[in-house]
């Protein structure tokens, strides 16, 4: 029961970064200090950037997707496959990840993130899509893109409302030791959309239903 308070205080940290990522990404970013010559470069986000511990020493996410997007993968012969330490669930359901502070950390100015990630396998057409070093933004789900093996740079690959998870991001889960939403849903970006579509020719349309973030984190 001790941890209850520190759990609310963690809660409203992590939505205030959220809302606050934005204003602090334009201000970390100011026109930058000249470097000295011959010296290293200048770190331009150190100066209001940080890593925070993750919310809690261990627990777990099952990132699910809709029953859409799972019948979608299967029918087009798409393997999920799990970039560590990130797991694919069997029969393209979804993925599962570890978190806690062994793991994960928080950057005012990054988001919340996440390492390893997945893959889409369109083994039909011999295609990878993989989506790895994730971040948790206030405008979505931001993350390193890499198509057969060429880096596509950050792109936003998954967008949610705000208004639909902060609520629950504290919610009590007593039978599992610890705190997290059970309902924290996401939706298909414009560039995912764009993506999936030249890929592998599935239609996923922007703002449609994408998965559900079911997360927990473990006090005891």
């Amino acid at each position: 029961m001790r941890a209850l308070p520190l759990v609310a205080r963690t809660a409203a940290l992590v939505a205030a970064i959220f809302l606050a990522a934005p204003a602090l990404s334009a201000a970390a970013n100011p026109l930058p200090r000249p470097a000295v010559l011959g010296g290293p470069p200048v770190d331009k986000l150190s100066a209001v950037c940080f890593k925070l511990p993750y919310f809690g020493p261990k627990g777990h996410a099952n990132f699910d997707f809709g029953p859409k997007v799972v019948q979608l993968l299967n029918d087009r012969g798409v393997k999920v496959e799990g970039v560590d330490p990130i797991e694919a669930k069997p029969g393209n359901k979804g993925v599962y990840m570890p978190i806690g502070w062994q793991q994960d950390h928080i950057d005012p100015c990054n988001g919340v993130y996440y390492p390893g990630g997945f893959t889409l396998n369109d083994v039909k057409s011999g295609h990878k899509v993989t989506i790895h070093d994730i971040r948790l933004r206030a405008d979505g789900t931001h993350a390193e893109v890499t198509i057969d093996g060429v880096e596509q740079g950050e792109q936003l690959v998954a967008t949610y409302k705000l208004h639909e998870f902060l609520p629950t991001v504290a919610t009590p889960r007593p039978l599992e030791g610890g705190v997290g939403p059970k309902y924290w849903p996401f939706y298909v970006s414009p560039y995912l959309s764009t993506t999936v579509k030249d890929i592998t020719g599935i239609t996923l349309n922007a703002g449609e239903y994408l998965a559900n973030l079911d997360a927990v984190v473990q006090y005891v």
